[in-house]
């Protein structure tokens, strides 16, 4: 097993459990010699270290020449790799669906052609309830090989069957196919350009879908057409912008899950995504109440099954339920609560810094931004966009996000009164709007008003002002536009500015109107 980098094994032995350790050494004990353990000393010593050190390990393994590091290390993988196999057989199915498969090719070799069918068979049935039709596909063609080369007196009905039970199942893996390349090719669309901002991105978006989507039995679709139909439909909506429609499919999404509790035992990563597009919509939506109903039970989700997560299932649940979070004192205006839980994401973030994508953690920092903004405390919102800013070269952040970053930073500026560069600061974020060609009217305005509101006498600030609230009344709901202020509501920030008031003020007072609580 090739290993490009050291610090590949480094990362891998970090990653494991300390259940997963005391396995893999009771593991590598029972398959080697006590003479030749380099590679258990080598586990040893990476193990202790907080940074992997080449030199360091060669000196402490005992005997170990450094024209054999590289191999004694490839081994060490491999038998890290083994040994977690062997623990995850009985967590992970298709490991187990797979071990059969192996064992009926080592009975087959071996003239056991009838033992060899019968664990086929068993290995298929798991196959089905597991919905893996690459799997079932595989099994069939092994059992058609036996068939076909062997007196194995099942008879022609058993030929006729397998060849029936293959067509059947070629036709649904196409099918799940053509949907998972949908899926795929959206997720493509939107990391490449965000929602649509255009009538003819809408057109091209709605003509991919139509031309590629296969003709489908609703009433017969199986588990992972069902899913993969769902998850295309959730992803073509949200970059629509119709969140509506998006809210259906991932309720749908969930729906078909819960109908099959196994299968969010198996994945639950995409449960938890599922409930990822039920919060982001009803969160564009400001649809409270749905909102808290779905966080409730993902929260409740999250506590119950913890202890049975993998590392990876851990970081998905931080990443959906911290982020929904931190949406709920958004919609709520509770700023000032908000902050309070801003710590607690902050030591997950640290946490798991080096599993996480780079973009996911500068989103959280954009967050953070508004968080500290709405709170008023602008100074903290400006570290935080900093960051942002600063890694613009270094990341894959979007450059939408990265544009309306940019804004929130000339907008933390004017309430730390600034105002003596914020002239500068408008001209490096106009030169950045240009080089991405970023057309949207909230920037091109916004940079409009902060050029010209800090040349104004205080006395006619208040016009410039009121001015520009208008003019981003008139753009928020236009088809292309209302995009931008998913990001970056500036309207409630100006309003505040008008009235005199709090940015918590202002937002807790347009979710008592939309919700009549008082």
């Amino acid at each position: 097993m090739p290993i490009s980098q050291s610090d590949q094994l480094f990362k891998l032995i970090k990653s494991l459990t300390k259940a997963e350790k005391r396995n893999f050494t009771l593991y590598a004990k029972r398959v080697q010699d006590s003479d030749d353990l380099k590679f258990l000393q080598l586990f040893d010593v990476i193990d202790k270290m907080d940074k992997f050190d080449e030199k360091l390990i060669i000196k402490k393994v005992d005997n170990l020449a450094k024209s054999q590091f590289s191999n004694v290390k490839r081994h060490l993988y491999k038998q890290i790799m083994t040994s977690l196999r062997l623990i995850h057989i009985n967590r992970k199915i298709h490991i187990e669906i797979r071990e059969h498969i192996d064992f009926s090719q080592i009975l087959y070799d071996k003239g056991l052609y009838l033992q060899s069918l019968k664990i086929l068979q068993r290995a298929k049935n798991m196959a089905y309830k597991v919905s893996n039709e690459i799997l079932i596909l595989e099994i069939i063609e092994f059992e058609k090989i036996i068939e076909s080369r062997h007196i194995t007196r099942t008879g022609p009905a058993k030929n006729l069957q397998l060849t029936d039970e293959a067509n059947t199942i070629i036709n649904t893996l196409s099918n799940e196919i053509k949907l998972s390349n949908i899926r795929m090719n959206l997720h493509s669309f939107y990391i490449e350009g965000g929602h649509v901002k255009s009538k003819e991105e809408y057109d091209r978006i709605s003509l991919f879908l139509e031309e590629n989507l296969p003709q489908l039995d609703y009433e017969e679709m199986s588990f992972r057409e069902q899913i993969f139909l769902y998850q295309s439909l959730v992803w073509y909506n949200y970059i629509l912008l119709d969140f509506d429609r998006c809210y259906t499919f991932a309720l749908k999404w969930i729906n078909a899950l819960t109908k099959d509790p196994i299968m969010i035992d198996r994945d639950p990563d995409n449960y938890m995504r599922a409930y990822h597009y039920l919060l982001t919509s009803t969160f564009n939506i400001n649809d409270y109440d749905n909102f808290i109903i779905h966080l409730k039970e993902l929260e409740k989700f999250r506590k119950t099954k913890y202890s049975k997560f993998n590392s990876t299932s851990q970081i998905i649940s931080f990443l959906y339920v911290h982020m929904a979070r931190l949406n709920k004192h958004f919609l709520e205006g509770s700023f000032d609560e908000g902050v309070k839980i801003i710590p607690s994401t902050l030591k997950r973030i640290a946490r798991y810094r080096e599993k996480l994508d780079y973009h996911r953690i500068l989103v959280f920092y954009y967050k953070i931004a508004w968080m500290h903004l709405g709170n008023g405390n602008p100074g903290k919102a400006i570290d935080y966009l900093n960051k942002i800013i600063n890694a613009d070269n270094k990341s894959n952040l979007r450059s939408d996000i990265q544009a309306y970053s940019r804004i929130m930073f000339l907008m933390a500026h004017f309430d730390e009164e600034n105002y003596e560069i914020i002239d500068y600061l408008v001209r490096n974020v106009r030169k950045y709007v240009n080089k991405i060609e970023q057309k949207d009217m909230l920037l091109t305005k916004s940079l409009d008003f902060f050029k010209n509101i800090v040349k104004l006498p205080l006395g006619d600030r208040r016009a410039a002002m009121n001015d520009f609230h208008r003019e981003l009344i008139m753009i928020k709901d236009a088809p292309y536009e209302k995009r931008a202020f998913l990001y970056l509501d500036i309207t409630l920030w100006i309003n505040s500015k008008i009235r005199g008031l709090s940015l918590q003020q202002i937002v807790k007072e347009k979710f008592q109107r939309e919700n009549q609580r008082f």
